[in-house]
């Protein structure tokens, strides 16, 4: 497994004014992917988001399956795929293994926390929920045992994930979540991404945005970590 690789920062399709997400770029998706999965693998993506992973996966001649808690993102992924019913409106974190077929390849990107937050990620960062760093990595941690119930014997988990600078600090959330992914998954390993690219005019740090020019995939295969 290569252990750096370089990519161009560039959202392909474009999302509603209203939303200032940082997403996974396509050139990430393709990437990792093709290194990860086969022609015809079922890749299943938790935290569907607007569809990037599903749409580049179903591009590349997977089948997309995913989970998005925003109804409206939804209807935005339904817009992008064929198989638009096999994206399902809902939490992650109460999905149901038996509601699926079995994934070959899992790539996502959780909604991310820094340690002074105290709204639910899970819940879209919604005004009035709440939460904390330590319940987050605990949510993290349960939802991948859910879908080690979900993972063909062979299968690959793919994390995107940032280590994040905010006022000064570091969450260490790259490490944190591969520790909660080790739970019910084997390590095999990160890969420094290296982004080229314009950094966000609207962002603090980096082409990234999160005080840093580069992220990871962590990556794991299916059975637990000793």
């Amino acid at each position: 497994m290569q252990t750096f690789v370089t990519l161009q920062y560039e959202q392909e399709t474009a999302i509603p004014s209203e939303y200032d997400d940082v997403r996974t770029p396509e050139a990430y998706v393709r990437h990792f992917l093709r290194e990860f999965s086969e022609e015809g693998d079922v890749v299943f993506d938790p935290f569907a988001g607007f569809g990037t992973t599903l749409a580049v996966a179903e591009e590349l001649g997977r089948v997309p399956h995913g989970v998005e808690f925003e109804a409206d993102r939804v209807e935005s992924i339904r817009d992008r795929i064929d198989h638009e019913e096999n994206v399902v409106h809902g939490n992650a974190l109460e999905l149901d293994p038996g509601d699926f077929p079995a994934f070959d390849c899992c790539l996502t990107s959780p909604p991310y926390m820094e340690q002074s937050m105290g709204v639910n990620p899970f819940r879209n960062y919604a005004d009035g929920s709440e939460s904390d760093y330590e319940t987050y990595l605990r949510d993290l941690t349960d939802l991948f045992a859910r879908l080690a119930d979900l993972a063909a014997p062979d299968a690959s988990v793919l994390v995107d994930v940032s280590n994040m600078k905010y006022e000064g600090d570091v969450t260490t959330l790259a490490w944190d979540a591969a520790e909660s992914v080790s739970e019910s998954f084997h390590f095999e390993g990160e890969v420094v991404v290296g982004w080229e690219g314009e950094a966000r005019d609207d962002r603090d740090g980096g082409t990234y945005g999160y005080g840093y020019d580069h992220s990871y995939c962590l990556a794991f295969s299916a059975g637990k970590s000793d």
